[in-house]
């Protein structure tokens, strides 16, 4: 099972394979996803499906904030960026 750790100073969202005891350590990265976060948010708890890279950036927008980036820093950020961040997902799509 993956652990998708954020970072609350930077919006960052990094998937790991296992728990990081240095992540686990520091204030500013929560847990928001994994086999101990069954009830954090995210998207599937949000019932959002990750976009297609030929949705708009509006849909990216909705779904990076879905996976817990804040809604400014995902605006800030262009779609390709997006996409980069969030494109590869852990649930089989491409």
């Amino acid at each position: 099972m993956t652990f998708v750790y954020r970072n609350s100073n930077t919006g960052q969202v990094v998937p790991l394979e296992q728990r990081d005891p240095c992540l686990d350590m520091l204030d500013n990265w929560q847990i928001i996803g994994g086999p101990d976060r069954a009830d954090a948010p995210g998207p599937a708890s949000a019932g959002l499906a990750r976009p297609s890279e030929h949705d708009n950036k509006a849909a990216w927008v909705e779904y990076a904030v879905a996976c817990g980036m804040s809604e400014s820093d995902a605006k800030s950020l262009s779609k390709a960026a997006l996409i980069e961040e969030f494109g590869e997902g852990d649930d089989g799509e491409d």
